[in-house]
């Protein structure tokens, strides 16, 4: 009896979660309702149960891609400066190398933006996002692969937030995430015209 009354609770607990849960999904629109955030995304994502537990924190995993969401408040520091100074921090706190700093723009938001590659040669962009009308600051960072930086600059592009206008329901993804197959194809592909290229100069 009371083994059936613990694994009773730990399925009440669970469908409480669930169900009081604020980062939903509905096809390729994410919502984050209870900062009124909703971004546009490929299908297929799915948000890890733990993150739930967390109200400031979100994360959207998909088999090639993941993307975390942090949602900070604005205070006296929250300017350019310091923000481009976090994001050069957070990508040496990642490891990275071949960074620069990226210009994305998001309606309704300031944004700062970051791009580089991460030790296993997977590709990072982290970006801040600055509310022009509430004191929300999300911080994005979107692990992806090789050819998928295009992807990640129109997920990043469809944030709105309140009244704005939210990501189209019915418009179908543009791109595809690119599965690590042919990302390493396409990599190789690019490295071998750098160096046809190359090879060109030296004979010049």
């Amino acid at each position: 009896m009371r083994l059936a009354s613990k694994y009773l609770k730990c399925f009440a607990l669970m469908l409480t979660i669930a169900f009081l849960s604020t980062f939903t999904a509905n096809a390729k629109v994410y919502t984050w309702d209870k900062y009124d955030i909703a971004f546009d995304a490929p299908e297929g994502g799915h948000v890890p149960f733990s993150f739930f537990q967390d109200p400031s924190t979100a994360q959207v995993n998909w088999d090639e891609m993941v993307m975390t969401l942090q949602r900070y408040v604005k205070n006296e520091n929250t300017n350019k400066k310091n923000l481009e100074e976090r994001l050069k921090s957070r990508a040496m706190g990642f490891n990275m190398y071949d960074t620069k700093m990226m210009k994305i723009k998001v309606k309704g938001f300031k944004s700062h933006a970051l791009e580089g590659t991460m030790p296993d040669g997977t590709r990072c962009i982290i970006a801040y996002l600055v509310s022009e009308k509430t004191p929300t600051v999300l911080e994005i960072v979107v692990n992806y692969l090789y050819g998928n930086q295009e992807v990640v600059e129109d997920i990043i592009k469809s944030f709105s937030e309140g009244n704005n206008q939210k990501p189209n329901e019915t418009e179908k993804p543009k791109q595809k995430i690119q599965k690590k197959k042919d990302a390493e194809k396409e990599k190789q592909e690019i490295e071998k015209e750098k160096r046809r290229k190359n090879e060109k100069i030296y004979e010049c």
